[in-house]
């Protein structure tokens, strides 16, 4: 006789052995329907952010941002700030890096700031005197000819066909349009003529040529029309004449004084006398003996 332990130990081996030996489960779904729905799982893709590249608008921005990085560079490049002293008046200018240049009347210089720490170079027409700051090298360009140095001061006279350069500190080197080339030291000069070649004269007096900073002129030796042309510049005139004015004339005249008084002072020196036919115009002419 079997007891109710050994009769439930009994049931639960005859189960296993059904399980184990291939018995039958009662699926509500048939096997088919099962692997559909298992197919079915594989094929779902996971819910996320669809990410598109549109290649033609990626090129566009990058193009753009290269055209502005030129646009930029070219500005810092070449943006150039011009200076024009009129007749009349007398103006300092200070460069970026601190070097001075006192312009005479009727001078004009031009730079490129932005550009200035990579290189020193102004281009210039008059006349002025340069007070230049050591650092890497300094250029004045000029259309008859080039100034270059690294620390020093100098006077450069550029109009029309008369080119000087006056040394008073450090060194100057001074190229002429044919390649010529010289080096000024301290209490020298060097005019550029007409064919290119350089004139230089050492040991001289430089204040006659820098005195204009004091409104003073001093000439010797120079065609009386360089003068009617400075006296016009520092006064704001004009002077017409019909006379030889290459008779040459040693003298000065100061731009503190009244143009009239300037005028009553040069004039007597080669027997010219002038008359004055409006506030801004005079006539020059040869006094008969």
């Amino acid at each position: 006789m079997t007891t109710n332990k050994e009769h439930k130990k009994l049931s639960v081996d005859t189960h296993s052995k059904a399980f184990f030996t291939g018995g039958k489960f009662n699926w509500k779904k048939s096997e088919a329907e099962v692997w559909s729905n298992i197919e079915a799982i594989v094929d779902v893709k996971p819910a996320g952010r669809s990410l598109s590249f549109n290649f033609r608008k990626v090129s566009f921005a990058i193009a753009a941002a290269f055209l502005l990085l030129i646009g930029v560079g070219s500005f810092l490049r070449f943006y150039q700030i011009t200076i024009k002293t009129p007749v009349g008046e007398h103006q300092l200018a200070q460069l970026p890096d601190g070097s001075t240049i006192n312009l005479n009347a009727e001078s004009t210089l031009k730079y490129n700031p932005y550009w200035w720490k990579f290189k020193r170079e102004i281009h210039f027409e008059g006349e002025a005197y340069f007070e230049v700051e050591k650092g890497k090298k300094f250029s004045v360009i000029s259309e008859k000819g080039i100034v270059q140095v690294l620390g020093t001061s100098f006077n450069i006279f550029a109009r029309n066909e008369i080119y000087k350069v006056t040394c008073i500190t450090g060194s100057v080197k001074v190229r002429s349009t044919t390649d010529e080339i010289v080096v000024l030291k301290p209490n020298s000069k060097a005019q550029i003529h007409s064919n290119g070649t350089i004139a230089v004269l050492h040991d001289i007096e430089t204040y006659p040529e820098i005195s204009w900073k004091n409104n003073l002129f001093l000439f010797t030796a120079v065609p009386i029309r360089e003068v009617f042309y400075e006296i016009e510049r520092q006064f704001g005139i004009t002077i017409k004449t019909n006379m030889n004015t290459y008779a040459l004339y040693t003298g000065n005249f100061s731009r503190d004084l009244d143009v009239e008084d300037v005028l009553s002072y040069v004039c007597p020196a080669l027997g010219l006398d002038y008359t004055r036919k409006s506030a801004k115009e005079f006539v020059i002419f040869q006094v008969k003996e």
